[in-house]
């Protein structure tokens, strides 16, 4: 499906108006191309990241940061409990972990829980985390109790850093909770891995992109009221303990449209439209010489030298001057021209047109079929004279010298009356 074979116009041997069915079907096939090509175009500047995940095996997880912000002054305590031999450990403390601050911005005292790199939650070791905050004022009317909890990966605590793009702007409210007091709390949750694609140009073409890590968690958080006393409404308790404490969740960002296989794509539909084509008007002439050897710099030129060389009859015999030249030739010359037209022809179809490596292990199968015949032939041949010869001697060997007399005396007993005998040493009398 070439539109440079539509150019040149119609085939001499096809009625004139198939030409113009030929262009009609190509523009309506150029134009489906197109516009298949543009959907594609757009769907890559549109894409939109799908999410692969996955799970690993880890020896434990990190243990959470937990930021408190209230508009009263607490104090908060901490217990580490761990798992030994299968059984649960004596609590340590673990208030170095803990930080009381309170913050001008925004008119709140922060509570914060950071535990250090080697606090990790697993089966033989870390098994909970319990916090106690304790109120420290009375409630009143005119300062109403509001009170935020908010959770991040260790890794990537937003409570403090900045955001960057959409991803981390979600993550940033992902675990936010309102406390009440008199509660207890239990927290749950698991970590997750995101592994974003850094923009870049080269996303749109295929090329592997380069990712960033954002760790960070999801939680649950569950409440149930403590019993009441005098002292239990200002008392706030929270439990924290992982979902999986060896298993981490990994949610990688995968391109589906890329100028690469909207490529591939582009092409299958190419093949499709060249197949309909072929289907409703047959197969285009074969064009055995690409862009290298027609428009390359350098190459073009010495292809057609080659050519001239190696096919010196090139102009075919609808040429009228070809024509001219073969007519006012002798028949001898024309013979010798044809021959050398034919030498040229096949040249070119085995060179361009036809693979003849099937014909030529056809013909040296036959080659080497007749020559082992002429060899079986001549060996019998050989065997057949070597017995007759030997057949001769044997009969020479076997002959008997007859004596003269006795050849006579045979001769005549052996002869009719009528006839005479001689000997080939008798005297030559007659013999009656």
């Amino acid at each position: 499906m070439r539109l440079t074979n539509l150019l040149g116009g119609n085939r001499r041997s096809e009625p004139k108006y198939l030409l113009g069915l030929k262009i009609f079907t190509m523009i309506v096939l150029i134009s489906g191309l197109t516009g298949y090509l543009a959907v594609l175009i757009v769907d890559v500047n549109q894409d939109a990241p799908i999410i692969i995940t996955s799970y690993v095996n880890v020896d434990g997880v990190r243990a959470p940061n937990l930021h408190f912000g209230g508009v009263y002054n607490s104090s908060i305590s901490c217990q580490e409990v761990h798992m030994v031999n299968d059984m649960l450990a004596p609590p340590v403390d673990c208030l170095e972990d803990t930080k009381l601050y309170y913050d001008e911005k925004i008119n709140h005292y922060i509570t914060s829980y950071q535990p250090i790199k080697n606090v990790f939650f697993s089966k033989k070791s870390l098994y909970y985390v319990t916090l106690k905050l304790v109120i420290n004022e009375e409630f009143t009317l005119e300062k109403p109790w509001d009170m935020t909890l908010m959770a991040y990966d260790p890794e990537k605590d937003f409570f403090y850093q900045g955001r960057s793009d959409f991803v981390e702007e979600s993550i940033f409210t992902l675990n936010t909770y309102s406390i009440m007091p008199s509660q207890d709390y239990r927290f749950t949750y698991s970590n997750i891995i995101r592994e974003v694609i850094v923009p870049s140009w080269m996303n749109d073409f295929g090329v592997p992109p380069k990712y960033e890590r954002k760790p960070y968690i999801i939680s649950d958080l569950v409440g149930n009221p403590i019993v009441q006393d005098k002292t239990s409404e200002q008392i706030i308790s929270f439990t924290i303990q992982p979902k999986y404490s060896n298993t981490i969740q990994i949610d990688k960002e995968l391109r589906t449209h890329t100028y690469l296989s909207g490529l591939g794509l582009i092409g299958g539909a190419w093949g499709l439209a060249a197949a309909i084509y072929t289907f409703l008007f047959g197969a285009n002439i074969l064009q055995p010489w690409g862009a290298v050897q027609s428009h390359c710099c350098g190459f073009s030129r010495l292809t057609q030298n080659k050519l001239k060389d190696s096919l010196p009859t090139v102009p075919f015999s609808d040429d009228p001057n070809t024509k001219d030249q073969i007519n006012s030739l002798s028949l001898a010359e024309q013979n010798k021209l044809f021959l050398l037209r034919l030498n040229s022809l096949e040249l070119f179809l085995q060179e361009y047109v036809v693979d003849v490596q099937y014909l030529d292990r056809i013909r040296d199968n036959v080659d080497t079929t007749n020559n082992t015949d002429d060899n079986q032939n001549t060996n019998s041949a050989s065997f057949t004279t070597s017995e007759t010869i030997s057949s001769q001697q044997q009969n020479e060997n076997l002959a008997i010298t007859i004596p003269p007399n006795l050849t006579q005396t045979l001769t005549a007993d052996s002869t009719p009356q009528s006839n005479k005998t001689y000997a080939a040493d008798a005297p030559h009398d007659d013999i009656s």
